[in-house]
């Protein structure tokens, strides 16, 4: 790991020498949260998850995370600018991301380190507005900052796309994007392409704008030529809308209604292209609900709020559904020092209600009275409750709970965009 951040280090200062990666028009910027946790029995803080929470498989979304953060983590990402003009501009752009526990020195066993990004783009070039960009990027909208949730838009991945085309008003793109999976099939290595089209910002008038994604995902017919097993072709699309209202410029409130079929389902790349025959996927459907608001009330109040539902059915039937609801209010006591405290519950119905609540209170020091203002510094106190249903999924990534239907933590964390 230290060698890989070395020879970064090395290309980047080397890069000063050359005319198009002259360091002047190398912009460096990320995202990164460190801090240190410890369980109200003494030992590691253990973070609660209510798995199921906002689609897919692992452990679930993040919910009201104020101070359910376990790791520390890293986005650092460059972009090379090769032409930036009013009318023009070019540039190449990669990031990479790092998770580790923060349990010692190095860490060199238990952490990941991965490239999530590096893709080159053009925009403007033979007169034209039109930008094109070819690579491996985020390629996502819209996130509940309070859950670290990418709900609209998100297809991270590798790709192909153009965009910045007037229609309506608004800004219109399409992507070709590809997932891969490691089953080697008698066409090649199986996996799934999706084709993307968006359309942002769609005035309806000077507070109120409008966004539609429409997606559509396939994946072959295939045989597995080692265990010879047949896998159905499959396929699926999603279709949403979004809107956008600007709250008299002190904040926004993000609504949301999206469905997904079969093989995108889950509103991403990631469905399951080796599907065989009598799987549910190509039946199931989700509907989502998403509102998202962040508003600073006046001086001394600001607030992120979250109401998230949805619901999975396959053969006519609800197969799941997930509702959460959370708040975190923001105190300015000083421009620079605020008392910030968050609450949320969340309910996720499969084969009975399991639930998860969470109350955190976490004082901090901030570079300002802006509710995005960051670098801050924090400390913390934060209590989970969750019902006796919920008990072995807790357990899962929280083993010292296992018994038990609460627990919490407290401790300390920075966190900084850059």
């Amino acid at each position: 790991m230290k060698s890989f951040f070395s020879s970064l280090l090395f290309l980047i200062l080397i890069s000063g020498n050359a005319r198009a990666f002259d360091t002047k028009n190398v912009e460096m910027f990320g995202y990164l949260r460190a801090g240190v946790g410890t369980n109200t029995y003494g030992g590691d803080q253990e973070c609660f998850y209510n798995q199921g929470a906002g689609g897919g498989s692992g452990v679930g979304r993040n919910e009201f995370r104020l101070a359910n953060e376990c790791s520390n983590y890293l986005e650092l990402g460059f972009r090379f600018n090769h032409i930036k003009s009013e009318t023009k501009n070019v540039y190449t752009q990669f990031r990479i991301a790092n998770t580790s526990p923060g349990n010692d020195s190095f860490e060199s066993a238990k952490q990941s380190t991965n490239f999530v990004e590096a893709f080159a783009e053009i925009q403007g070039m033979n007169d034209l507005p039109y930008s094109f960009w070819v690579g491996k990027r985020f390629y996502r909208d819209q996130d509940v900052y309070i859950d670290d949730y990418y709900y609209f838009g998100s297809m991270n991945g590798n790709g192909a796309g153009m965009g910045n085309v007037d229609v309506l008003g608004g800004k219109f793109s399409l992507a070709y994007l590809r997932e891969v999976t490691d089953t080697k099939t008698n066409i090649g290595t199986q996996g799934i392409t999706v084709y993307d089209a968006r359309l942002k910002n769609v005035p309806w008038n000077n507070s109120l704008k409008q966004n539609f994604w429409v997606a559509f995902g396939s994946a072959p017919e295939a045989t597995d030529t080692t265990t010879k097993v047949k896998y159905e072709k499959a396929n699926g699309y999603i279709v949403g809308t979004l809107l956008d209202y600007n709250i008299n410029d002190n904040g926004f409130n993000h609504f949301a209604v999206l469905f997904g079929q079969g093989l995108m389902n889950n509103f991403n790349l990631y469905g399951d292209s080796t599907i065989t025959l009598g799987n549910q996927q190509s039946s199931e459907k989700r509907l989502r609900f998403i509102n998202h608001t962040t508003y600073n009330v006046n001086k001394k109040w600001a607030f992120h709020l979250s109401l998230n539902h949805e619901r999975l059915m396959a053969g006519g039937e609800t197969k799941e559904q997930w509702m959460g609801l959370g708040i975190r209010p923001v105190y300015r006591i000083t421009e620079t020092f605020h008392l910030v405290t968050e609450a949320g519950s969340s309910i996720v119905q499969n084969n009975g209600a399991r639930r998860l609540s969470r109350v955190t209170i976490a004082p901090q020091l901030g570079l300002s009275e802006d509710i995005w203002g960051r670098p801050v510094l924090r400390a913390f106190y934060t209590h989970s409750f969750w019902n006796s249903k919920n008990k072995a999924n807790i357990a899962q990534n929280a083993p010292t709970y296992a018994d038990k239907t609460a627990g919490g933590a407290y401790g300390f964390q920075m966190e900084t965009f850059f």
